[in-house]
C-alpha cells in the first residue's frame, strides 16, 4: 500500500489513483512525510515549493523541520525534488525583466547552498531529483511495484523453509545440495533407499544420473558427500 498525505498536490494523487487503483493508494493525513511505502519515508517537494519551504515563504515550518522529523521516524527517508522550471515572482505589481532576473539568481543560490550543505545537515536522508512530475510518479509506481515483488519472494522463501524444516532430514540433506531440488531427493532415495547406499563405493555417476533430473554435474556434487561423511 502507498499512503500519500492528503496535502499533497492533487495532480499527483489524481496520476497515481489513475495509475495504481484505490486498493493501492491510501490517501490520508501524514505526520511526517509526503510518500509511505513500507519502510520508505519520501518528502516530495516541487522544485519552486523546495526554494519557497526553505525560505519558509507561506509556511508554518521550514523544509529544515520537515527533513528532521523525516529523518528521525524513518527507517530509510528520501527528499525527491521535481521539476526545473524555476518561476520567480516578485511582489508590487508588474517586474521587471531585471528584477525577475535578480529574483531568479537568488532562487538558484538558496536552492544551490541548500544542496550543498544537504548530507552535512541530514546523512540518512537519500536526495534525488527528477526532471517532471511525471517522472516522479512513475518512480513511485515503478518502486511500489518492486517492493511487492520484493515482499513476495520474502514470504515465499520463508514458507519453502517452512515447507523444508518440515522434510525428511535424509531429503533435507540431499536437496541441500545446489540444484537438487526436493522431488529429485524423493526419487534418489527411492531408487537407492538410504543415504549410505546412494553414496557407497560402488554407485557410480552414470548410476545416479539414472534418477530424472539429475545431470552429471549434480551426481558429482551429491558423490561430493563422501567427504563429509568419510565414505
Amino acid at each position: 500500500m502507498l499512503l500519500v498525505d492528503d496535502r499533497e498536490n492533487p495532480k499527483v494523487v489524481n496520476k497515481l489513483l489513475m495509475r495504481m487503483g484505490s486498493d493501492k493508494v491510501n490517501v490520508c493525513r501524514m505526520k511526517s512525510s509526503d510518500y509511505t511505502m513500507g519502510e520508505w519515508g519520501i518528502e516530495a517537494k516541487e522544485i519552486n515549493d523546495l526554494y519557497r519551504s526553505i525560505m519558509g515563504f507561506g509556511r508554518t515550518r521550514t523544509i529544515v523541520d520537515q527533513l528532521r522529523d523525516l529523518q528521525d521516524s524513518c527507517e530509510h527517508p528520501f527528499l525527491v525534488v521535481y521539476g526545473t522550471q524555476l518561476k520567480p515572482y516578485v511582489h508590487n505589481g508588474r517586474p521587471s525583466a531585471r528584477s525577475l532576473a535578480v529574483e531568479m539568481a537568488r532562487m538558484k543560490k538558496v536552492i544551490q547552498q541548500f544542496k550543498a550543505t544537504f548530507y552535512q545537515r541530514f546523512p540518512k536522508i537519500k536526495y534525488m531529483e527528477v526532471t517532471t512530475m511525471d517522472e516522479f510518479v512513475e518512480w513511485l509506481v515503478v518502486n511500489h511495484t518492486q517492493q511487492g515483488l520484493a515482499l513476495h519472494r520474502l514470504a515465499t522463501e520463508e514458507k519453502n523453509a517452512v515447507k523444508k524444516s518440515k522434510l525428511d532430514s535424509r531429503i533435507q540433506i540431499l536437496s541441500s545440495i545446489e540444484g537438487i531440488t526436493t522431488t529429485q531427493a524423493e526419487d534418489l532415495l527411492n531408487e537407492f533407499e538410504s543415504i549410505p547406499n546412494i553414496l557407497r563405493k560402488g554407485t557410480t555417476q552414470k548410476s545416479l544420473m539414472q534418477v530424472s533430473g539429475i545431470t552429471r554435474r549434480k551426481a558429482r556434487a551429491i558423490l561430493a558427500l563422501r567427504e563429509d561423511y568419510e565414505l
